[in-house]
């Protein structure tokens, strides 16, 4: 494939993938800038590595997993230089209009479930993100994390029981199993 084929092809997945792609890559590192210098990152390493696509699987999912491992090296990175985010860097991905006082109540019980996620392990954060904000099934989430399917449902049911105590603790009213998929929503 040509260089302007490659260009093409990832300004594309680009108009596809880029919103879905920005919002996993925040919802992991937690900093609207960060997750904006990431997902540039994303794209270029997509178009530098255009070649090594393989057709057997979606772009999206190759793409996942660009973003999933920049992500993590990422943190792994601050957490080696202790650099924190600031907690209240945060911005809508996207402006609904909705009533004022709708709109805050969303705002913060989605600053709430972001500070409980942040308390998960990366490992069991990955496929929580996945599964209930991307609504990705765990045959396609084991194509991205590149593992069986088996640890993928342990992940998330280790994930969903770890992040119902983490919002227990924090004290968000009905934590259960059923009322994670309805708060990701938010």
């Amino acid at each position: 494939m040509m260089l302007g084929q490659h260009w093409q092809q990832v300004e594309e997945w680009m108009g596809l993938y880029g919103d879905r792609i920005m919002r996993v890559v925040f919802l992991v590192v937690n900093d609207i800038h960060l997750a904006e210098e990431i997902t540039q990152d994303v794209f270029i390493k997509a178009y530098e590595n255009a070649d090594n696509f393989r057709s057997a699987s979606a772009p999206y999912t190759w793409l996942y997993r660009i973003a999933l491992n920049l992500s993590r090296n990422n943190i792994r990175r601050r957490r080696r230089f202790r650099l924190v985010p600031w907690e209240d860097d945060v911005y809508p991905l996207h402006v609904l209009e909705e009533p004022l006082v709708d709109h805050i109540i969303r705002r913060d019980t989605g600053r709430q479930i972001r500070r409980c996620l942040r308390q998960l392990p990366i490992r069991y954060l990955e496929v929580v993100v996945l599964y209930y904000y991307e609504d990705l099934k765990i045959g396609d989430i084991a194509h991205v994390l590149e593992m069986p399917e088996g640890t993928v449902k342990s992940h998330l049911a280790r994930g969903r029981k770890a992040l119902e105590k983490v919002m227990r603790k924090e004290g968000m009213a009905d934590a259960g199993a059923g009322s994670i998929k309805e708060l990701a929503e938010r």
